[in-house]
């Protein structure tokens, strides 16, 4: 038989709990309704034309500085165009950056994480700030965590969070640049002249069908060792991206092909190898009216700029021509002299 104090204390246990579940319902919302994850920055998709400056650094001395001119994004180390592409990824993904999960606030800890002070060599961490409306942003970028988040300290304050989308900011300058450099198909080209410092020059050229293509002047003697490959010396400019640029310096130039188009378009691409590094010059010009205007905008984006190229890739654009040919076979040796002394004994005259 249950008493009255029973009772008594039954209600009371069931006041606490139901007082316990509002308190929980008021910390966490409606049942089954998690929080909104918290931004890591005060920044928003509708913000990002305000943006005008990105700075990544890190404590090894690397930098690249992405500048807005009001047009268009510069690398400001070379004063060369940004890839918008990347830039504008780098952007959306900062204004989506939420925190998953708050990590340790002891400074002596932070370089587990990579969200130390990205001051001196020793630093792993990177730094970016975010200029927008007058005002910079200055967040530290550490370690990924799995496939899709990053370890992220806001410059100033103590707490290290783990947040997502993942960030791997690079502080190489080149990393930035707009790559896509020529994207001439090789059924657009009709002709390529080269010279070669130091071997023969020579030229290769369309048949008369349009299907094959005739290389001259072959030596007497020689022929070519694969006959598809003039094919691929025209392929040379397909999909064409650079490795780096610099000012057209005063390296001297030591090869030289010349690319002719069916519309008219001619292409001097001259060759320079600089050390272990190998770079060209573009110079477009009109050999017919319907390339001049592809003339002129060319010419205006490539003048002035040493284009740095993979080595294979500067290779294929300069092939001298005895790489195109059958190799010499050596000369055969002759039967080896008799030798010359006393002639032996018994020998008649």
């Amino acid at each position: 038989m249950i008493r009255p104090a029973q009772v008594a204390a039954l209600i009371v246990a069931g006041i606490a709990l139901a007082g316990a579940g509002v308190w929980l319902v008021s910390r966490h919302g409606a049942a089954g309704t998690p929080e909104a994850p918290a931004k890591v920055l005060q920044l928003t998709p509708a913000a990002l034309n305000s943006v005008t400056r990105l700075r990544i650094f890190k404590g090894d001395g690397s930098h690249a500085t992405l500048k807005h001119d009001g047009a268009r994004w510069i690398v400001t180390e070379r004063d060369y165009p940004a890839d918008t592409g990347q830039v504008r990824k780098l952007l959306l993904d900062l204004a989506d950056l939420q925190t998953e999960e708050q990590k340790t606030a002891d400074p002596a800890l932070y370089s587990k994480l990579g969200v130390e002070d990205p001051t001196g060599v020793p630093a792993t961490s990177t730094g970016l700030d975010i200029d927008l409306n007058g005002k910079t942003q200055h967040l530290i970028v550490g370690k990924t965590s799995g496939t899709g988040s990053v370890y992220v300290r806001v410059a100033g304050h103590v707490d290290s969070l783990l947040a997502s989308p993942q960030l791997t900011p690079d502080a190489d300058p080149r990393h930035w640049l707009e790559r896509s450099l020529l994207d001439i198909s090789p059924d657009q080209v009709t002709a390529i002249d080269i010279k070669v410092q130091g071997t023969p020059d020579y030229s290769i050229k369309r048949s008369a069908a349009a299907a094959d293509w005739v290389v001259s002047p072959i030596p007497k003697g020689r022929k070519l060792a694969d006959p598809a490959a003039p094919a691929s010396q025209a392929a040379a400019l397909a999909g064409l991206q650079l490795d780096d640029v610099r000012k057209v310096g005063t390296v001297a130039a030591g090869a030289q092909a010349i690319f002719q188009t069916h519309d008219g378009l001619s292409l001097t691409i001259a060759g320079i190898k600089d050390g272990e590094l190998r770079y060209i010059t573009v110079v477009a010009s009109a050999t017919a009216p319907a390339a001049q205007g592809q003339a002129r905008d060319l010419n205006a984006r490539v003048a002035g700029w040493e284009f740095e190229l993979p080595g294979y890739r500067y290779d294929a654009l300069f092939r001298p021509l005895e790489q195109l040919l059958v190799p010499k076979q050596p000369a055969s040796s002759a039967p080896p002299a008799l030798p010359f002394g006393p002639k032996a004994q018994g020998d008649s005259h």
